[in-house]
């Protein structure tokens, strides 16, 4: 079972639902339609409803997976895309504590590409992640996440060229990790005495 594979299965249900809206599924036809094998969905499936006690279950962000007809031998699930907004606080912001565990890298990726001087794209964003995964990040897995990125509006997306689109970090995103590693240099007994990315005074 591979984390990537459950990436590619989360991107194909996020591009087929719309906001609110939700659908029957057989694993056996997403399987068709994302050449992922049908038993590995079906696994992650049943980690997303607890089926699997001595695992930790699975979070779907973003959508809400349920058995459909449980009392029946067929195996289907019923999914739900949530509503765009349940991801927002109140204010319309959004939190680091918001983010999945691999939007949060992402975002570090992008900060660390651009502090060494080099133009975030996807292709090399894809290649330090999959350096700091030690594992192939694939396409299906990173580029929903930027696309999330985006939308909320921690990340900017340009055109570098006519096949490649570059990606920059937004002040938010830099006070979002200033403020992370803040908390995790606090936790460790440490002071943050580095220059913020934006030109700021040191603190």
């Amino acid at each position: 079972m591979s984390y990537n594979n459950l990436d590619t299965l989360l991107a194909f249900l996020r591009e087929d639902l719309e906001p609110g809206q939700d659908r029957i599924y057989y694993s056996g036809t997403i399987a068709t339609k994302t050449d992922l094998d049908g038993s590995e969905i079906g696994y992650w499936f049943a980690r997303a409803v607890n089926a699997y006690p001595h695992y930790d279950p699975i979070e779907f962000d973003g959508l809400e997976v349920e058995r459909y007809r449980p009392e029946t031998n067929t195996c289907r699930w019923r999914v739900t895309r949530l509503e765009e907004d349940v991801r927002l606080v109140a204010d319309g912001g959004v939190r680091w504590l918001d983010l999945s565990e691999f939007q949060q890298q992402v975002v570090k990726a992008i900060i660390e590409i651009e502090q060494r001087g080099g133009e975030p794209y996807g292709l090399g964003i894809k290649e330090l992640l999959s350096e700091r995964y030690n594992e192939e990040v694939n396409h299906g897995r990173l580029y929903p996440n930027l696309d999330d990125l985006v939308e909320q509006g921690i990340i900017e997306k340009s055109e570098l060229d006519k096949r490649t689109n570059a990606y920059e970090s937004t002040p938010l995103a830099r006070s979002m990790v200033a403020g992370e590693a803040e908390h995790m240099a606090s936790l460790a007994g440490l002071e943050v005495t580095e220059a913020v990315t934006d030109g700021g005074e040191e603190r």
